[in-house]
């Protein structure tokens, strides 16, 4: 059984929903939308989906709003929705005791845009915040679970990227992981369809070859036939179907609960 608590006010603009199991201090995984960074929020249905997978493997969840840029420019919003992934972490860290989750057992799972902003939070720590001169704790999620996540926004296609080269740089993972001198960085697992045209496959191939060159984990799942926006339990246009459900409870229990 598991239970739902909508609407939380976790800063002054965004609010997050709770999906918790009866079991107490169980592991929280913090699930961002993607939407490239113009549309979304917490009651996406990937998010949603994905949250009552997870509560049925022991998981808790927290589904999170963060930001939106207007659509004629999706990087207005930079770096206001990492922000707000932070002040939804720190929130979510003060309420572990009133939610009864176990947040030092802190997973984040994000859907594209979502997935390059778990991915900042990670690789660019404390760090990244203290360059933006953002006052905020930082904490240190166990892993990350990702789809199709842009993650080099120097090479991505003309109309993904920013006119503003300094903002491409800051804002892709790969500059914030490739200065990481830690051994002990999160293990990532990352979905890619192998068809997407909005987030090409040579960016989870760069995602994997960074990790691995640096003797980090990461296990690469590509999904055949499909391309961008995929669920962990969804179906495309050809009538091909795939089902994530245990690949993904599966790592997430390996790394937060052992």
């Amino acid at each position: 059984m598991s239970r739902q608590i909508t609407d939380l006010a976790y800063n002054e603009n965004q609010q997050l929903d709770l999906f918790l199991v009866d079991q107490p201090q169980q592991p929280l995984i913090v699930c961002l939308h993607g939407g490239g960074f113009i549309s979304g929020d917490k009651t996406d249905i990937r998010c949603e989906q994905s949250a009552r997978l997870l509560n049925a493997a022991g998981f808790n969840c927290a589904t999170i709003s963060y930001s939106l840029a207007p659509i004629e420019n999706r990087f207005a919003m930079w770096p206001r929705n990492l922000f707000d992934l932070a002040d939804a972490i720190a929130w979510l860290h003060d309420q572990a005791s009133s939610y009864h989750y176990d947040f030092d057992r802190l997973g984040l799972l994000g859907f594209s845009a979502g997935c390059c902003l778990s991915n900042l939070y990670i690789q660019g720590g404390s760090k990244l915040f203290e360059y933006f001169g953002y006052a905020t704790p930082v904490y240190k999620p166990l892993a990350l679970a990702g789809f199709y996540g842009p993650y080099d926004f120097t090479k991505r296609q003309k109309e993904r990227r920013s006119e503003n080269e300094e903002i491409n740089l800051l804002h892709s993972p790969c500059y914030w992981l490739r200065q990481n001198d830690m051994s002990d960085v999160p293990p990532v697992l990352h979905i890619q369809g192998d068809h997407d045209q909005v987030v090409y496959p040579d960016q989870h191939d760069a995602f994997q070859r960074d990790y691995e060159d640096r003797g980090y984990h990461f296990t690469a799942v590509i999904v055949e036939g499909f391309g961008h926006s995929f669920a962990p339990v969804d179906s495309n246009e050809y009538g091909q179907s795939v089902d994530l459900r245990d690949t993904i409870a599966g790592f997430l229990t390996s790394h937060l609960m052992p």
